[in-house]
């Protein structure tokens, strides 16, 4: 998939809720070291899970396998660590790092239930909730994002707070909601304009963040031209 082709889905989902009348709300999650977090022994079991055995299943766990690490602060005084064997994290500017982060998170869309659309772009993860009354739209946002976060943790991998945005998406002129999201008592931020890939995206869908963004680069490639 493409960058405009995930671009697309989004915001096809988001303005196809609006038109609708319907309440929309996005989580662009971040998460934590994402490619660094990956288990190997989680991620093995996913491959077998999804039909990968034999030679290239071998040859997948003989690249995780068997590969250790050590720290050394200041040559001249030789100080280091110990040899420690790493058992989770995969190279993100490998050809396969990427592969298998998405193999990694392959599973998570089934969370989806409906009214809810889950987006999964290399290590970036939007999830957009629609509903067309309050009452329910904050049941099921709340659900979801708790569920996502269970299986972040039941997966190891940890979400970034303070990178992570929600957005209230809403048509122009009508009435805002303050919604707070948390998890077992750590908060999102609400926000305005998130970046989701290459675009700026704001709450109205007005693209003035984008605009001022791309102006703003525009003026500076002038000025050196």
């Amino acid at each position: 998939m493409s960058t405009e082709n995930a671009s697309h889905i989004l915001l096809n989902e988001i303005l196809e809720a609006m038109n609708s009348k319907q309440m929309v709300g996005g989580i662009f999650c971040d998460l934590h070291k994402a490619f660094d977090c990956i288990n190997h022994v989680v991620l093995l079991e996913k491959l077998k899970f999804y039909g990968v055995s034999g030679k290239f299943y071998n040859l997948v766990k003989s690249y995780l396998n068997g590969r250790y690490q050590k720290v050394i602060l200041n040559h001249n005084n030789c100080i280091e660590s110990t040899w420690g064997k790493v058992k989770q994290g995969v190279l993100q500017g490998s050809i396969m790092g990427p592969i298998f982060f998405l193999i990694y998170i392959n599973n998570l869309p089934k969370l989806a239930t409906i009214g809810t659309k889950i987006l999964l772009y290399a290590d970036n993860t939007s999830i957009i909730v629609t509903s067309p009354n309050l009452e329910n739209f904050e049941i099921q946002i709340d659900k979801t994002f708790g569920d996502i976060n269970n299986w972040f943790k039941i997966n190891q991998l940890v979400l970034n707070y303070n990178k992570t945005h929600y957005l209230q998406f809403n048509i122009k002129n009508s009435k805002d909601y303050d919604f707070k999201l948390n998890y077992q008592g750590s908060y999102i931020k609400s926000s305005t304009n998130t970046k989701f890939l290459v675009l700026i995206i704001d709450d109205s869908l007005s693209w003035k963040a984008h605009i001022d963004q791309m102006m703003s680069k525009l003026n500076t490639a002038c000025f050196v031209i």
